[in-house]
């Protein structure tokens, strides 16, 4: 998550202020992952059921989808600085409230207003680095901020094993607070030295006015429905089965949390290879098949998942389920930035918003699906979905997008 203090070309109290943003985007990516290893804990000691906790952890993913079109226009009205550290400080109250709250109630009502606010955290703060830092070095200093995300849902997961086994789920919560308190600190001092003024200043009541024909115009391109069905299907057949891998491991395996976390944390492994070996992969296979031989391993992945007896197996199975979503995620976030390239902010806004509200129907759904039938159906019917979704983008996707797609994936 470390990055540098300033890049060349850039305003050295640039650097400062990215460091602090890239800790809040860690706070908010770990945040929205660490149910995955904490679910069974919170069932077990609220005496349920995983599926009955499942909108604990839909809550934070429904707010932070739903939101993620407000706070585009909020950051032009009121500026992208000012509104990133409201949401800090709104996100460090409402993380703090998760870990002291006694109700599963009282913790999915946090974990709601934690997705709120945190909604506000990673766009923004594109926006501000897009006014701040020039052209020439832009894309360095987005490339580090943006892995402070993977590292995120890297410790989401492991911390949230390691840290309940060891001092009960409620202590990631105190945890990630604190990481808020530390960006909130920093923010609060680039401030008073003037970083604030580097993002992009009010934009008066006509930002708002502008989303708003912007989502209607996009909403009715249909291009634009193409995509967004495609990712909503993704995100609600991957997580809606993701989510319950680690309880699947604690239940069969009689794993503990610890290990459950270090099991989960190979998915990031097998992205890590998509990410290394992307332009081969995208060289022989191209932009239509990618994404469905990535959509094949996640079903194979899954349907291994399904009926896996040997619980050490399950670690390469992840690691395998984390290389094939990458190689249909990448494409479908390519898709995103080409759908609409002369509103690509407010694409990627919609676009973020279908990907994370899909994911909590999934997880809801999922969830019900287990307390009925078990983890293996819901593992099948999920690698049924992601092979139908991967012939779809195969043999349907538009033409002028398909295009659009390639070129950029080349350029990638």
């Amino acid at each position: 998550m470390a990055l540098p203090e300033a890049e060349a070309g850039a305003p050295p109290q640039a650097g400062h202020v990215i460091v602090f943003l890239a800790m809040a985007a860690f706070a908010a990516a770990a945040t929205n992952r660490v149910m995955d290893a904490i679910l069974p804990q919170m069932a077990l000691e609220f005496g349920t059921t995983i599926g009955s906790v499942a909108f604990v952890a839909t809550a934070y993913a429904v707010a932070y989808g739903a939101f993620q079109v407000v706070f585009g226009p909020l950051g032009d009205r009121f500026g992208a600085f000012r509104v990133i550290l409201w949401a800090c400080m709104a996100s460090s109250v409402a993380t703090l409230a998760c870990a002291l709250s006694g109700t599963l109630h009282g913790i999915a009502v946090a974990r709601f207003l934690s997705g709120v606010s945190a909604a506000a955290i990673v766009p923004l703060s594109l926006a501000w680095v897009g006014h701040a830092i020039p052209h020439e070095d832009r894309q360095p200093v987005l490339a580090r901020f943006m892995s402070s995300q993977i590292l995120g849902l890297l410790a989401g997961q492991i911390g949230g094993g390691v840290m309940g086994e060891m001092f009960g789920w409620r202590s990631t919560f105190l945890l990630l607070a604190a990481v808020y308190v530390i960006a909130i600190a920093g923010l609060m001092t680039a401030r008073r030295r003037g970083a604030a003024d580097m993002g992009s200043g009010p934009g008066g009541d006509r930002a708002v006015r502008r989303a708003l024909r912007s989502y209607r115009r996009l909403l009715g391109d249909p291009v634009v429905r193409f995509v967004l069905f495609a990712v909503s299907l993704e995100a609600l057949a991957m997580f809606g089965a993701f989510t319950y891998v680690g309880a699947a491991l604690n239940v069969r395996f009689g794993f503990d949390f610890a290990t459950v976390g270090a099991y989960l944390a190979t998915f990031c492994i097998g992205g890590l290879v998509y990410v290394s070996q992307s332009r081969r992969l995208y060289a022989l296979l191209g932009n239509r098949r990618l994404p469905f031989v990535g959509t094949l391993i996640v079903a194979a992945c899954y349907l291994g998942l399904a009926v896996n007896t040997v619980g050490w197996v399950t670690a390469p199975l992840i690691a395998l389920l984390g290389l094939g979503f990458y190689m249909l995620h990448n494409t479908m976030q390519t898709m995103a930035t080409e759908m609409a390239p002369d509103m690509r902010g407010s694409a990627m806004a919609i676009f973020a918003t279908c990907y994370f509200l899909a994911q909590a129907i999934g997880v809801q759904v999922g969830g019900q699906m287990i307390d009925r039938a078990g983890f293996g159906l819901l593992f099948a019917v999920a690698a049924v979905l992601l092979v139908a979704l991967g012939a779809l983008l195969l043999v349907a996707m538009p033409r002028q997008l398909r295009t659009r797609a390639g070129t950029a994936g080349k350029a990638a």
